[in-house]
């Protein structure tokens, strides 16, 4: 792949508001960040569109955030079919290009990132081919994290590139986006799995695909500076998401099972069939949780 012209500097890049132009939706699907782990997701997409549950909205962040507007763009199970094709011929050489020695010469010269995000930027351009986030089919919303602020900011209109390369942006690997007059990193930072958002949006369900919510801890000794940076990261994640929404009366959310992959670099894509696998078999088994409970609740409300 390769990188675009940026055609589209010229648009003023506006963060969102939290409230929706259109009615309330009525089925929401969050998907959280976590690396190459977002190929699971690609699974449990599959899993709720072959059951006939198409979202009216989508919430992401980070690598979720890239799978959401993949999805926006056309909600579509042959979509979804295209999505996990990409995802099968992704590597880590495509996402993170750079060798040992050029990552060693931008740490020794104090850059504010390691990894040059050229590779990224060409994923996006390739697979949301949009002039405005908020051309998509379907709302989508990206959650980025202001570094001056030190804030969460939700888009659901601005350069597509920009915004989701922020919401991806991992803090040191990556170099901060400038956006809206300030510098953003990945929506991860401040809130790793953004259902909160989807039902303050008033959906009626909520799907949340949290593929990173297991934290295995460090197998080996043998830690270089990467990988304290990126397993503390990891850490942080988990703890963030882990706090319950509050849900309105008529609201649900349904989670999506443990994908129980044990420890897994997020740079690693050698377990994408393995990921999307899982996530497909994660699914199935939280839709079918939510059918076998669903008139069980009912029956309680009316009694």
């Amino acid at each position: 792949m390769t990188v675009l012209t940026f055609w589209r500097r010229g648009r003023q890049d506006r963060p969102a508001t939290v409230t929706p132009a259109r009615p309330a939706p009525r089925e929401a699907v969050v998907l959280s960040g976590g690396g190459s782990l977002g190929a699971a997701q690609v699974g449990a997409l599959q899993a709720l569109f072959e059951a006939g549950i198409v979202p009216d909205v989508v919430v992401g962040c980070s690598v979720g955030a890239l799978n959401a507007a993949y999805v926006a763009v056309d909600p579509t199970v042959e979509r979804i079919g295209q999505l996990e094709h990409i995802w099968r011929g992704m590597s880590r050489d495509e996402v993170f290009p750079d060798g040992r020695f050029t990552v060693a010469r931008r740490l020794a010269g104090r850059s504010d990132h390691l990894y040059s995000p050229i590779g990224l930027l060409a994923v996006i351009e390739a697979c949301v081919p949009l002039a405005d986030l908020a051309d998509t089919a379907i709302p989508v919303h990206v959650v980025t994290t202001d570094l001056k602020a030190g804030e969460p900011v939700w888009w659901t209109s601005g350069d597509p590139v920009k915004v989701l390369s922020a919401s991806a942006c991992l803090p040191g690997i990556f170099p901060p986006v400038p956006l809206a007059g300030s510098l953003h990193v990945d929506g991860g930072v401040t809130c790793p799995v953004p259902t909160q958002h989807a039902l303050d949006l008033g959906s009626s369900r909520v799907w949340v695909l949290d593929v990173a919510r297991d934290f295995h801890g460090w197998a080996d000794e043998r830690m270089t500076a990467m990988d304290v940076l990126l397993e503390s990261f990891a850490i942080s994640r988990a703890h963030l998401g882990r706090p319950e929404p509050v849900v309105a009366p008529g609201q649900r959310v349904i989670s999506l099972p443990s994908l129980r992959m044990g420890r897994h670099d997020l740079r690693d894509f050698s377990k994408t069939s393995a990921l999307i696998a899982a996530g497909r078999e994660a699914g199935r088994a939280m839709i079918a949780e939510q059918r076998a409970t669903a008139p069980l609740r009912a029956a309680s409300q009316a009694g």
